[in-house]
This record gives C-alpha cells, structure tokens and sequence, in this order.
C-alpha cells in the first residue's frame, strides 16, 4: 500500500511540476494531482517513519546481541577509561587513533570515567548508526528528488553498518559519520560565494576524519581535492590534479605490487581503471564554473587550522611529541607490516562476471561518449539497467559487488545533455571519493570491506536515478511506450518492498533473539544479552578474575574482561593484538614482575590467540605463552579461558 502510493506521489509530482500553468478545464485535474501529490506525501513520511522504526529495532537488537571474541570494543573502552582516569594520551594511554577519538568518547561518557561502559556507548552508537543510514539516504533523496530511492539507500546502507555492532567504540563510526555529512553538504560551493560556510565546514569535517584516523582522512582530502580540481580549468589547477591523480595512483599501484593473492590485484586494476577514466570523462566535460577564491581559503583554512588546533590541544594536555609521532605514525606502520586480512571476494566467480561486465559498460562509455551524449534514451536504459543490477547485487551480497561497482561509477559523469552545477559537482564529488574511500579495506578487509560498499550503494542509486530521470525526459518528448516507462519507474519500489520485507524479517529475528537470550548482567551490561552459554562462561572468568587477581595480563587483550571485574591490566601497552607487536619489556620486566607480585595473574584464550595469529604476517610470539605455560601455575579453567599465577600469587 505504502510503495504504491509513493509510485503515485513520484508520477504525481512529475505531472504538476511540468504542468504549472492550465486551462480552466484542465484546472480540476491539476488540483487533483497536487491533491493526490499532498496526500502522497504523507504516506512518503508514513513510509520514511516505518523504515526507521525498522531500522531502529535492527540496530538495537545487533548492537545489543553482539560481544565478538577479539573484543576490539574492551580496548577502545577501557582506553576511554583511562584516558577520563587522568592518564596522559599517547604516553600512558595507547593507542593508533587520534585524538578526536578519545574526545568523542569523553563527550560519550559525559567526562566520567563510570560512564564508560558497554550499554552506554551501545546507546550512543544506535544513534550514530540510524544518523548514518538517514544521512545517505537523505542525500539521495536530495540530489535525485525521489523519496522511494532515498528509502532505498537508507535500508540498504543501514542494513550494511551491522560491523558497527563488533567494534563498539572504534572511530571508524564518527569517520562515516563525517563522510556521510560531508557528502551531504557538496563541494558546489567552489563556485558560489554565498555558499562558504559549506567550505569552512567540508574543511572542519576532513580535518576530524584526520584526528580520527590518518590513512582515512588522507584518503578523504585526496578525493575532495581531485573533485574540485576537476571542475576547475587553468594552469595551477591542472597541476594541482595531476599532484592528486598521480598519489591516487600511486596507491593503487603500491596495492598491486604489494598484494600477495590475485583477488587484492584485481581490485587494484579495477581501482586505477576507474580513476582513470572517471578522471578522463570529468576533464572532457564543459565547465561553467568560477572559482571562489575565498571559499576555496575558507576550506584550506578550516582544515589546516583545525589539524593544528587538535594536535596543539593534545600537546598542550601533557602528551609528548615523541609519544604522539609514535602512536599516529609509527606503529600503524608496524601493524600494516604485521597483520594482512585479504580481501578474497575480489577473484570469486560473479564478482568477476560483474567486473567483466562493468568493464564492457565502462569501454562502452569510453569510446561511445559523443554518441551516447547525442542519443539520451540509450545512455537512460544504460544506466537504467546498470543502477538495478548492482543495487541488487548490493542487496545478495555487498562485498561481492564492490569490486565491479567501482567500473560503473564512470556513469556519474557522463549525462545527456551533461549536468552542470549543483549536480555535477555532487556527482564528481561521489565518484571520487567512493574510490579513495574504498582502499580503507587495506590491510585489514574486515568490516572495512563493508564500509567501502556504502558510498558505491549510493552512486548506484544515483545512476538509476539519472536513468529514469533520462527517460522520462525522452518520454515526454517521444511519447515511449508506456509499458517501457512504467517497467524503469517501478524498478525503484520492486527494491524498495524487498529491502522492507527483507529489514523486517531480518530486524524481528534479532530482536527474538534478544529476547530469549540472557543478559550479561555485569557491572555497566545489563542491555547486553547473549547465549546462556556464553553469559555463563563470560560470568564465570570475571568471577574468577575478580576473585583471585589483583592484576592480570591478558594474552591476547581481552580488555572487557578488566572492565567487568574491576582488575587492571598488567601490560601498560594495552592493545588487544599486542602479542603479535609487544616491546621488549613485556616479557623481560613486566611478565617476571607478574611472577612474583601478590596475585598477579596471566588470563589465556587459545581461540582468541589464534585468531590473531591467522592474520599476523609475522609468526607471533608464542614464546610468551610458552613461558607463562612453563613458569605459572593453572589455578582456573573456563571453557577456552586458563587463569595462571606465579608462586607469590599461589593460595
């Protein structure tokens, strides 16, 4: 009922936005339409309202079901914790996130270290979570003016942030967030002076993506920059891109000679084939813009002076030089160097049939531009089609599509007759940055990977939108057949009621679940429910923890468990994978000392290790383990967990 009147509302405003001015005859039908066009959007809000709750009862009840073994959350928290303790960030509290993360947490937390707690932060990230998903969608909704593809992007990408739920605490949700905004607000204030609050704010919000996490913000400005270059002719520009292009590339090129499986190759030719021809396409396109000198200072400004004012402020706090180089630059080195999550779906079987198909349209457009240009039906059905295919591919499997989607994104630039201003610049702005953004999946293709496949979602929608806009021009003037209109145009809402159908049942099965589960119930757990098994065995090891030890290391890092039971870690290198980057001091000061310390304590997951030690590049440290086997006496065992004390620890 809901889609349908929203397939009215789309025809209904199509009609009285072309029919402005009647005869008194036709008076009567055209205060039908717009009367049809008011009573349709109400039932587009009802719609939008419908799609949140659902989304609402997803989210909570992943967020709120979901404790993952590796326990990346524990580090972030227990990080938050000790920051809003009093120690110094970056020299006692470590860490490779900057600085914005910790003061987004403190915000979190309402600057109390008690409040840092898993229901808290899950509370908060629900929020972010559905802001996100209405962000994106909103922003489709914006630049296509068709609420049913908007509804589209907000289930699909909300459906896609459920990685969220398995890193409670990582930046990486403000880092979306900032994007999500970022691509929100435009970069058509290149060329409109009025518009320069929208500089200085797409300048702020690179900035915190850089405080957040340095690769991600360097991939961020990289795309920005080549998207304002490319609307811009003269000298100084087109070095300027060629700056751009060229470190883009370089990426890509890195990524290729570095990759040790095939899949991680493909994804880098499919990368630098689609910058290139998504930059070749944008420079062969008339521009009409005038820069606005003092928006583009606004930016340079807002960015530079924000970079300066957070590693100033974090100086200023008592962190040191050294400490900070160390932690932002140096060991998210060694852990590029120590860890390699591949990103295998890149050489599966229908990721390549799509990427041979993407790479046809892409050739297609390439040599056939002027011709497609001249002949609007063929580039609407092409981009019809395209747009259709690969919002449903993204709706089977998302991580199979991110490869090939990035040859279509070529379809953004190309329009006949070509975009200009507001739209073009948007759309520039989405080609680019979906493919710097895609290369966050490197080293680590974990939820990475998932992320990657939100802004390509969204350039999906866009080129279906482009498509039936294309169309519907085209009918109008050629009076098409009108089977042929009404099959494009009900394309949006045949994906619009799987996807409801689809987050629905998804949602009410989680949300069961939830139900039947069992809470954790320890200290700042209550929301969190989980398996009865699980809950036991998580009770039972922070029962045992909290019972025998007074400080316990953590091999590897379970930090959720310190939280839980009040014992403070051990190490004061507090990274959840450290066994596989530890100093020298861990096992020659701080694992001797432990020995002979009152009920000092070594906490082990075999399980947990191991899953590190998959992905670790280097072979580990298994030494360590092997001394504290040899060394320490087993006083407790909870299924995969061993608590081990020395003998100044023995009751």
């Amino acid at each position: 009922m809901i889609i349908l009147v929203i397939l009215r509302f789309d025809s209904a405003v199509l009609f009285v936005s072309t029919d402005t001015h009647t005869s008194t005859p036709s008076q009567r039908s055209g205060g039908q339409s717009i009367t049809l066009a008011g009573f349709s959007v109400i039932w587009t809000r009802v719609a939008a309202l419908v799609a949140t709750g659902l989304l609402g009862v997803l989210s909570f009840a992943y967020l709120f079901t979901t404790f993952v073994q590796w326990d990346d959350e524990g580090y972030f928290l227990l990080a938050y914790h000790d920051f809003l303790s009093g120690r110094v960030l970056y020299d006692q509290v470590f860490s490779m996130y900057g600085p914005f993360t910790f003061w987004a947490a403190a915000a979190t937390a309402r600057f109390g270290p008690g409040n840092v707690t898993h229901d808290a932060f899950r509370w908060v990230l629900l929020f972010a979570w559905i802001a996100i998903a209405a962000l994106m969608g909103a922003t489709v909704w914006r630049w296509t003016e068709r609420p049913s593809l908007g509804l589209v992007v907000f289930l699909l990408a909300g459906s896609n942030l459920k990685g969220l739920a398995k890193g409670v605490g990582h930046p990486q949700t403000w880092i979306i967030l900032a994007a999500a905004v970022l691509l929100y607000l435009g970069i058509d204030w290149i060329s409109v002076p009025g518009k320069r609050w929208k500089a200085v704010s797409t300048g702020f919000l690179i900035a915190l993506i850089v405080l957040c996490k340095i690769n991600l913000g360097i991939l961020t400005f990289l795309g920005v920059a080549i998207a304002l270059c490319l609307q811009l002719r003269g000298r100084l520009a087109r070095l300027s891109l060629a700056v751009l292009v060229t470190s883009a590339a370089a990426l890509g090129v890195v990524l290729f000679l570095r990759a040790i499986i095939v899949a991680e190759r493909y994804f880098a030719l499919a990368y630098l084939g689609s910058l290139a021809l998504v930059v070749g396409l944008a420079l062969l396109q008339p521009v009409e813009h005038r820069l606005s000198s003092r928006s583009l200072l606004a930016f340079l400004a807002a960015f530079g002076l924000t970079i300066c004012a957070g590693v100033g402020l974090t100086l200023a706090l008592g962190t040191s030089a050294h400490a900070l180089f160390r932690s932002l630059i140096t060991e998210p080195a060694l852990f590029v160097k120590s860890y390699h999550y591949p990103f295998w779906e890149a050489a599966r079987k229908s990721s390549l049939l799509l990427a041979a198909l993407g790479m046809g349209i892409a050739a297609a457009v390439a040599v056939k531009r002027r011709a497609l240009q001249a002949r609007p039906l063929p580039l609407g059905t092409l981009k019809v089609i395209s747009g259709a295919a690969l919002l449903c591919a993204f709706c089977y499997d998302h991580r199979l599509v991110l490869t090939a989607s990035l040859l279509f994104l070529c379809l953004l630039i190309i329009e006949a007759p070509p975009n200009s201003g507001a739209a073009y610049s948007n759309r520039v702005l989405l080609a680019s940055l979906s493919l710097l953004f895609s290369l966050q999946l490197f080293p680590m293709a974990g939820e990475q990977a998932d992320w990657a496949t939100l802004l390509p979602m969204m350039a999906a929608a866009i080129v279906l939108a482009d498509g039936l806009d294309c169309i519907e021009r085209e009918n109008l003037a050629l009076h098409l057949p009108r089977w042929n209109v009404v099959l494009a145009r009900s394309t949006p809402f045949v994906l619009m009621a799987y996807l409801f159908l689809s987050v629905g049942t998804d949602a009410l099965m989680r949300f069961k679940r939830w139900e039947t589960a069992r809470s954790l119930n320890l200290p700042g757990a209550h929301w969190l429910r989980l398996p009865p098994a699980e809950s036991a065995t998580l009770r039972d090891v922070v029962y045992q923890v909290n019972r025998d030890c007074k400080t316990v290391l953590m091999i590897p890092g379970i930090y959720s468990i310190s939280l839980w039971s009040g014992v403070p870690p051990a190490e004061e290198k507090r990274f959840n994978t450290w066994p596989f980057l530890w100093p020298a001091e861990v096992e020659n000061k701080e694992l001797p000392d432990l020995r002979q310390s009152d009920r000092g304590c070594v906490l082990t997951s075999d399980s947990t290790y191991l899953f590190f030690k998959h992905f670790a590049v280097t072979k580990g440290n298994d030494e360590l383990l092997s001394d504290v086997r040899n060394t320490m006496t087993p006083i407790a065992s909870v299924q995969d967990f061993k608590i081990y004390q020395g003998s100044q620890g023995k009751n």
